[in-house]
């Protein structure tokens, strides 16, 4: 009888073992606001969701750039749990993207979720941007949590840009994991 129970919770272990968890987990984008603070150096000519299917949204995002070229980028990246609002959640650094575009690993999460974005988008290079950033037809799949597994919340992504040290715009992304 021992036996059979040992055999029966190896093979529900080796079951569970070959089970691709990301046919059950989805995660979608929920809402995307993007706020300029100062219109004369960029602006946002796009920032939108576009629902493609029920659970599949994509973001659009296209930044005008005004005052190029831009040498130096400062970005604030801070990454919010739901649960009576908004809550900080593991991560909030204040980085030089230029830097970071050189050498990511020093931020590994933030690089993580960089190259989540990259195919997406042509801000793929280091400084200087003497052009707009675009962000076209990023959709999440459940496959890009594989290095980064979270619980099922909600979540938000805040990213404030400055450039030459003053704060220009910003951008809050909202996604459920589910």
């Amino acid at each position: 009888m021992f036996n059979f129970y040992l055999v029966l919770a190896a093979a529900l272990l080796l079951v569970i073992q070959f089970i691709d968890l990301a046919e059950f987990i989805k995660i979608k984008f929920t809402k995307l606001e993007c706020e300029e603070f100062d219109k004369p150096f960029a602006s946002f000519s796009k920032c939108y969701l576009k629902a493609r299917a029920r659970d599949i949204i994509s973001m659009h995002i296209h930044v005008q750039l005004h005052q190029v070229p831009i040498n130096n980028i400062t970005i604030n990246a801070q990454l919010f749990q739901k649960g009576n609002g908004y809550r900080p959640f593991l991560y909030n650094n204040t980085m030089d993207l230029c830097e970071f575009f050189k050498h990511p690993k020093r931020f590994m999460f933030w690089k993580i979720i960089y190259d989540i974005v990259k195919p997406y988008s042509n801000a793929n290079h280091s400084c200087p941007y003497d052009h707009d950033i675009i962000i076209e037809n990023f959709i999440l799949i459940a496959e890009m949590l594989t290095l980064i597994p979270f619980p099922e919340n909600d979540y938000m992504i805040q990213l404030q840009f400055a450039a030459y040290d003053v704060y220009r715009a910003k951008v809050k992304i909202y996604l459920r994991i589910f």
